[in-house]
């Protein structure tokens, strides 16, 4: 049996905490126990979980700090393996190469300016614990291995790849594709993250505002947002359009001419594989994880080229109505890997066969 750490969810409602609750169901038969932090139930209160979550990251400081309070009190250390649902929570325990870690990405470590400060030293600590511990880890992409690997090297227990899953209604729907409007898109959280002065620069540089072509960004903002929107307010044809709802959301993937992710840093990419099986051709980073999620359907280009982005750009306006079905057609097979059913599915197989090879031993 396990035990499953979810601290994460004291504080977090990110799709990490959803990820989390659907890796617990997946796996519940091999669960004996699911910790928040050092109590085994999650609190309810908003009040009493906030003072828990700073008491938590309180711990995590002075374990990082190497204080008085992280030599007084010991690690946690179950008597059974114990699954991280993030690698910050094995700052706070004994690690055993018999653990296992969900990484769902390296950036706090290879980009630490996308990320709030201290960020970057808690995941350097965590993963220099991870590597001297030698545990099985799970990447959520064979980009994130391979970047995992890259910094940390493969001496680990085990190295598995098990994919997020995206949303069940995304193929439960039927639809037909639909004619192109004149407008690009890009979704997710403005910022320098996400790139989009690079993207709004190949499309001034596209020429496509003057045949008419609109390029609509949609989302809330992060860090860098208010350097988009000034590129954004001097450039024909960029309209930020902020939070739309869901129908609306539908409605500009299914008649884009194109979504645009030049995206420096994707945790998964999950935009993408939502755009392109709604239809929309893609455009995404070259190499990492959104070339790997988006597939063979995608169009690509080095985030930092204007010039190779705004010939894709150009690219785009000129697939015709055959070619997007087509595209359309490559995507939705190649998003059938990231299934609900199948991920929970691998979940339950993998964990099985980590308790196999346990009694092997």
């Amino acid at each position: 049996m396990l035990v499953v750490d979810f601290s994460l969810a004291i504080n977090n409602r990110t799709g990490k905490y959803f990820l989390g609750k659907d890796i617990i169901s997946a796996i519940a038969p091999y669960v004996s126990s699911v910790v928040y932090g050092r109590l085994n139930h999650q609190i309810r209160n908003d009040f009493l979980r906030r003072v828990h979550g700073r008491l938590y990251h309180w711990e995590n400081l002075s374990r990082i700090a190497g204080t008085l309070y992280s030599e007084l009190v010991p690690r946690q250390r179950p008597d059974k393996p114990v699954l991280h649902l993030d690698p910050l929570t094995v700052l706070n325990y004994s690690l055993t190469s018999s653990d296992i870690v969900l990484c769902h990405d390296i950036g706090p470590v290879t980009h630490p300016k996308y990320f709030a400060p201290k960020t970057h030293d808690f995941y350097k600590v965590a993963y220099e614990k991870i590597k001297d511990s030698k545990c099985r880890m799970i990447f959520v992409s064979y980009a994130t291995r391979d970047e995992f690997i890259r910094i940390y090297g493969n001496d680990f227990n085990s190295m598995d790849v098990i994919y997020i899953p995206i949303r069940q209604n995304l193929f439960e729907e039927s639809f037909d594709v639909q004619e192109s409007g004149k407008f690009f898109l890009t979704t997710g959280s403005l910022g320098s993250r996400k790139n989009q002065i690079n993207s709004i620069r190949a499309f001034d540089k596209s020429g496509l505002a003057e045949k008419g072509y609109q390029y609509f960004l949609v989302g809330g903002d992060e860090p860098g947002a208010d350097l988009v929107k000034i590129e954004a307010a001097k450039t024909e044809g960029v309209v930020v359009l902020g939070y739309v709802n869901d129908d609306e959301l539908k409605r500009l993937y299914k008649t884009t001419v194109g979504f645009v992710l030049m995206s420096h840093l994707e945790g998964f990419g999950m935009p993408i594989a939502e755009a392109a099986s709604y239809g929309a051709p893609c455009l995404v980073t070259r190499g990492g994880v959104c070339e790997e999620v988006g597939g063979s359907s995608v169009l690509v280009a080095e985030p930092d080229d204007i010039d190779e982005i705004a010939e894709r750009l150009v690219q785009l306006s000129n697939i015709d109505f055959e070619s997007k079905n087509l595209l359309f057609r490559s995507a939705r097979n190649h998003m059938e890997k990231f299934l609900p059913d199948l991920i929970s599915g691998q979940w339950g197989e993998l964990v099985q066969s980590i308790f196999d090879a346990s009694e092997m031993d």
